[in-house]
């Protein structure tokens, strides 16, 4: 059975050369995981627009991690050192991809996930260890 699954990746203040930094680590770690990557891509200006529009920066990759389609893993800035992104493909399994959002919230971004009726939030904490916190996507109350 396949199935949504979004997620948001979120870098509160981080330089090009950090972000590039970390994108392509992503990438190598998908291959790990048995995907397929493409090469990182550094866009600026309307190159950087037409991924997400109000961007000036964006540093990505495609991917297609086992059991899951083809995604595109990026992070784009507004021109501040904010960085974040908002994807979502169809997988089979989770868990190649939950493997793959961990290693992204090791690397220092806060990412949210949301498959199976629940969200997940992981973030690093003061003592860079990361945390995970998990609730239902919806309030059963509100049906």
């Amino acid at each position: 059975m396949n199935f949504a699954y979004s997620y948001s990746w979120l870098l509160p203040a981080g330089d090009l050369a950090q972000v590039r930094g970390i994108i392509e680590k992503l990438r190598l770690h998908a291959v790990e995981l048995g995907g397929d990557a493409g090469d990182v891509s550094v866009l600026t200006g309307e190159d950087a627009q037409a991924v997400q529009s109000e961007a000036r920066q964006a540093v990505l990759f495609a991917a297609t991690i086992p059991r899951a389609s083809v995604g595109r893993y990026c992070l784009a800035s507004a021109g501040n050192s904010s960085w974040s992104w908002e994807g979502a493909v169809v997988v089979s399994s989770a868990r190649t991809v939950s493997d793959f959002h961990a290693a992204a919230a090791a690397l220092g971004l806060e990412v949210a996930e949301v498959y199976g009726g629940m969200v997940f939030h992981s973030k690093k904490n003061a003592h860079g260890v990361v945390e995970v916190e998990q609730r239902p996507a919806f309030d059963c109350t509100d049906f």
